[in-house]
Parts: C-alpha cells; structure tokens; sequence
C-alpha cells in the first residue's frame, strides 16, 4: 500500500508539469466602439466618398454608376480592443463572413495598420494616405477566396508577423487593413445590420504549474525503489 501511495503521488507531482490548454480568447469589430451602433470596421478610397456610420467591410474594385464610367479603389479595416489581453500569443486567426457578393477567386491580402483606430474609424470622406496605409507594409498574409455562400465564415490565419504586433498591442487597440488583388470581396456586408461575424480569435499559451526540482523527482524515485526490494525481502 505504501509504494502505491508513493507511486501516486509520483505521478501527480508529473501530471501537474504538463502545460494547461487555453481557452481561445474572442475579441469583436462590435467591442468597444468609438461610434454607438456602428462597428469597429469599414472601408477608405482615395477616390469614393465614404462616411462614418456605414460599417461595411467592402474591398477591392466599385464603379460610381451603373454605367460604370469611374472605377474606385476601396480597401478595408477591422479594429479590435484588445485591453483584455493577457499572455503569449501563439496563434491568431481573423473571421468574416463573406456577405453577398464577391468575384471569382480574387485575393485577399491583410497589412498592418498605422493609423491610428480613432482616426481609421471615422472614415468620412476620401483619404489617400489612409488608403495605401490599409494595403501596405508588413504583411500578415495573403489569401484566395474562391466562391461560396454569403453566410460563410471565412477564416484566414494570421502569419508571425502579425502574432508579434498583436502581442504587442496588448493592452490597447489592434487594426487589420485588407486590400483586393483582381476583383472584390465582401458586398453587401455590414456589421450592426447585415453579417454580424467580424471577429479575431486568438490562442495563447497555456499556464504551466511549478516543474518539480529534479531531486524531488528522484528522491521519490529512489524512495519506491527501496520500499520495493524491501517489501521483496521481507516476502522473501
């Protein structure tokens, strides 16, 4: 009976070393927001007027009329507070649902955000700068979207390049730009009123307990083995 207790008790001290599972951490466009009833997203052109309360997350090619005689340029954002955020980040992936509309198989492609969220938020008007900042520098990866149907979500997983600027981030607010190669994405989609999944998920390291000293280990190791050839003698 007492190597058995020792031997339990051997291997709960191990058990208790192995790494803890972290629940995913959900954060949405919807938290947070600088403006009552209109998601933390949207869209900037340098050439289409946009304005603040309309929360549609369209990218990539529009015309201004049916006829199509000016086509604008429109690249998206996703701002998420990340003020709750806690730990190593291991791993992140950005959620959307498609929406409406798309053309076939265009690519999407995802870029760090210098503006600054209030800034990135209200966009009324038309802003170049703002327009190359959602479609340049670091890249957090690029993505083809073949068609589907409009209530798909579409999952795309961020590189280590945007896992270190969100782990960066903690504590304040992070934003995605998205930009459209050879066509567009996302028509039709709103947040308050529409599509209602603009998320980003994020996976961190689980919380490891104390790892036991070595000699704690072996100590207990030595202390079955002797109380094993005892309990052998004494039989014997």
């Amino acid at each position: 009976m007492r190597i058995q207790n020792l031997a339990g008790a051997l291997m709960t001290i191990l058990m208790v070393t192995a790494p803890a599972a972290a629940d995913p951490i959900i954060f949405n466009t919807s938290d947070s927001r600088f403006d009552p009833g209109v998601d933390n997203q949207g869209w900037w052109s340098a050439t289409q007027s946009n304005v603040d309360v309309n929360d549609n997350y369209f990218a990539g090619l529009t015309c201004d009329s049916p006829a199509c005689t000016t086509v604008h340029d429109v690249r998206d954002f996703f701002s998420f507070d990340l003020s709750s955020l806690s730990g190593d980040v291991v791993s992140a992936t950005l959620e959307v649902r498609r929406s409406f509309n798309q053309s076939a198989s265009p690519t999407f492609a995802l870029f760090d955000v210098s503006t600054d969220p209030v800034t990135l938020n209200n966009n009324t008007g038309t802003s170049a700068a703002i327009f190359n900042d959602l479609g340049t520098g670091k890249s957090y990866g690029e993505f083809r979207v073949p068609n589907g149907a409009a209530d798909d979500v579409l999952r795309f997983p961020l590189n280590a390049t945007a896992i270190a600027d969100i782990q960066a981030s903690a504590g304040g607010f992070f934003s995605i730009g998205g930009a459209v190669r050879g066509g567009f994405l996302f028509g039709g989609s709103t947040g308050s009123a529409g599509s209602g999944i603009q998320r980003l998920v994020i996976n961190t390291k689980g919380i490891e307990s104390p790892v036991p000293e070595p000699a704690t280990v072996t100590y207990l190791m030595v202390g079955a083995a002797a109380l094993f050839r005892r309990r052998r003698t004494q039989k014997g």
